[in-house]
């Protein structure tokens, strides 16, 4: 449904944020639409299935493993990859499907010219039986009934023939398993002996290249004299030679380097006893230090000696002798020191040369084994692959000669199909849920419909927005009670002065006064777009409700197309308001006291031949003064002012002019004209009520609470 319009409460409006209640509302109040609907598309949908054919369909359930089952199979777990049995699987369905299968079908069966496998035998003309015959693909018609789907996880294949006959379906589905077995059989045997005449030829091959690779790598092991060993092994001594002594010339020469590094600090000392500390650390001679400590034990006691004894006494002197021969010796250790690192130093360097010289040609010889690796590994290699593509030939061709022999198949049939007894189609249950579905949409779908194509005043923004009035305000649907039924309003209002009529019209009423603020009598005239818009009980009910207020309260009955007032109020109408007009008679005469107090009417009275005329006239205007003087307000109920220009006249005589608009009833582009017609005579117009609100949150705020309550008291 389209957007509902702003809320209705005392004057405000609001948009509900999710009108629920005002699309079931309006489903409501378009339910013939929506039956109407709904019936007819669930007939066609009943229709439908009555008259669709029973169709059933059988099953025949294969097999297919991913190779045959062979004797010594050579390099089965190629045929394990997922991507290969998925592939093969693929292709197997396809052949199922295919017109190669389905043509071997027909020719075996002799069913090309069958009208009953055509489902033509329902023809009863055989000119007509014959045409379709000669135009009909049987094998077409066959693929258009098979359906051919792999059940998930398994190896299993369901054959699935739809038919109208349970024995036919049967037929063609076993048919169909029976001829692709055959067929896959056919190919496979075709398939083994090219399969053979290819393999027997390589292997033939094979031999041959196997005899050449082995004369050529004994011709290169005599020529090479490597009968006994090989050149790999040879290589592998080589290496380990060379990385021995690579490791020994890096320690030669680290060592080279640090004795004649210190051999130069040693040569850069001075030859004295003051430095025999650094030889004996550099020389790594710590027998020096032990010497040069007893030498300086004698000078301790030389010094003690010549504390008791002269310089030159014996006991002074036999130590100085012992002291310089103690110095003589340190100073041949530390040249022994020099002269042992320097010999030291000059073999290390000897010694590297001839490691260098070894290395060289280690690796001399390592290269000639090298290259000679190279080539007894492209002989070797040969050969190795002449013997290992003989085997495989061999193996295969071995293989290939026994499935020849077999004749095996990898496709087996498990289940055979029977002939079904409950038709596939049409399914009934199914059509009846769609039906439903497509009934009920169908019916919302004209709900929408009718709503988009529904130009009525709905709601208080149409009366602002679109028809550019006032609006007063909202009357709610009358109650249909049973003992209302035959009465009006006013006596509904006067028994029930809580129900929401009566609130509405005192909120009306109030509203009213409130805009009509003259102490001056109040000349109100009421009138509509067109006629049954409820203009004529509104006035009865705006005037009761005057009335009950404690104002003096006339109530015209200006409507002389369709009097009706009178009858509602139980008032005789011998003469009225067209003979005051014409001066037949007076006013006192024609005013008529209601049950209501202080609510007085002046009925129709004689119908005259021009109504519009009769209002034009100074008797009419004479009156309207006359009752000014008599009564608080003043109400006129009009004819419609699209209808006639009773109304138009009337409303240059009043001080305010309220329409009245039948909810969902009154078309808006009828109310857009009535405003311009009144607006045409400048007549003052107070607004627009809108009557027959239906009864929900969002039209009406207040007036659903109220409604409850007034229930709930009842």
């Amino acid at each position: 449904m389209p957007p509902k319009s702003a809320n209705i409460d005392s004057g405000h409006s609001s948009q509900p944020i999710f009108p629920i209640r005002e699309y079931i509302d309006d489903i409501w109040r378009r339910k013939l639409g929506f039956i109407l609907a709904f019936i007819v598309v669930a007939g066609i949908g009943a229709v439908y299935t009555m008259h669709q054919p029973k169709i059933y369909e059988a099953t025949a359930v294969v097999i297919i493993n991913p190779e045959p089952p062979t004797i010594n199979p050579v390099d089965s777990t190629t045929y394990d990859q997922w991507y290969m049995r998925d592939t093969y699987y693929d292709t197997q369905l396809k052949v199922m499907q295919s017109r190669l299968v389905a043509q071997r079908v027909v020719r075996d069966l002799n069913i090309a010219s069958d009208p009953e496998f055509l489902e033509l035998d329902d023809i009863t003309n055989s000119e007509l039986l014959e045409k379709r015959i000669a135009a009909a693909n049987p094998v077409s018609f066959l693929l258009s009934k098979l359906k051919v789907e792999a059940v998930v996880g398994t190896r299993l294949v369901n054959i699935r023939v739809k038919h109208k006959n349970p024995e036919y379906a049967a037929m063609l589905a076993n048919a169909i398993a029976d001829a692709y077995s055959a067929q896959n059989t056919e190919h496979r045997s075709a398939s083994l002996t090219n399969t053979y005449e290819f393999i027997d030829k390589q292997y033939k091959e094979n031999i041959e290249k196997l005899d050449k690779s082995r004369d050529a790598l004994n011709d290169f092991k005599q020529n090479n004299k490597i009968l006994y060993t090989n050149p790999i092994e040879q290589q592998k001594i080589t290496n380990q030679r060379l990385d021995y002594l690579n490791v020994k010339r890096v320690e030669i020469e680290t060592e080279t380097r640090r004795t004649g590094n210190l051999l130069q600090e040693l040569k850069a000392l001075p030859l004295s006893t003051e430095y025999v500390q650094a030889f004996a650390l550099l020389g790594d001679a710590p027998a020096l230090n032990a010497e040069m400590n007893e030498c300086k034990k004698l000078e301790q006691k030389s010094r003690e000696l010549l504390v008791t004894y002269l310089e030159k006494s014996p006991h002074v002197t036999a130590v100085q002798s012992q002291i310089e021969k103690c110095r003589e010796s340190v100073l041949n250790g530390m040249k022994n020191v020099i002269t042992g690192l320097s010999a030291r130093h000059q073999a290390l360097l000897k010694l590297n040369q001839e490691t260098q010289a070894e290395i060289v040609a280690l690796q001399k010889e390592a290269l000639s084994i090298d290259q000679l690796k190279l080539l007894y590994e492209q002989f070797q290699s040969q050969k190795e692959n002449a013997e290992t593509q003989y085997e495989n030939s061999q193996a295969k061709l071995n293989e290939v000669s026994l499935n020849r022999l077999l004749e095996i198949n990898n496709i087996r049939i498990l289940d055979k199909a029977i002939a079904p007894t409950v038709p596939v189609s049409p399914n009934i249950f199914l059509n009846a849920i769609m039906t439903f579905l497509a009934a009920v949409i169908a019916g919302f779908v004209a709900v929408l419909l009718l709503e988009l194509l529904d130009i009525s005043v709905r709601s208080q923004a149409d009366v602002e927005e679109k028809a550019r009035l006032p609006f007063l305000g909202a009357v709610p649907k009358f109650p249909k009670l049973h003992q209302y039924a035959q009465r009006k309003a006013y006596r509904f209002i006067l028994e029930n002065p809580r129900s929401p009529v009566a609130e509405c019209i005192r909120t009306l009423t109030t509203t009213l006064q409130f805009l009509l603020k003259s102490d001056n009598s109040h000349v109100l005239l009421i009138t509509s777009a067109q006629p049954l818009e409820g203009k004529t009980m509104t006035s009865i009910n705006i005037a009761v409700t005057l009335a009950l207020s404690g104002k003096r309260v006339a109530l015209l009955e200006a409507d002389m197309r369709r009097p009706t007032i009178f009858k509602a109020l139980k008032v005789q109408a011998e003469n009225g308001l067209s003979a005051v007009i014409e001066g037949t008679a007076k006013l006192k005469d024609v005013l008529k006291q209601t049950e209501v107090q202080g609510l007085q009417l002046i009925p129709c009275g004689t119908i005259p031949q021009n109504p519009a005329e009769l209002f034009q006239t100074d008797g009419f205007a004479k009156l309207l003064a006359d009752l000014k003087a008599q009564f608080d307000a003043i109400i006129i109920d009009s004819p419609p002012v699209t209808a006639v220009t009773d109304a138009l006249i009337i409303a240059q005589h009043v001080h305010g002019v309220i329409v009245i608009a039948r909810a969902n009833k009154t078309p808006l582009p009828s109310l857009i004209r009535t405003r311009e017609l009144l607006e045409g005579v400048n007549a003052p117009i107070l607004g627009v009520v809108l009557n027959d609100m239906t009864e929900n949150r969002s039209s009406y705020g207040g007036y659903y609470y109220y409604h409850k309550a007034y229930k709930t008291d009842q």
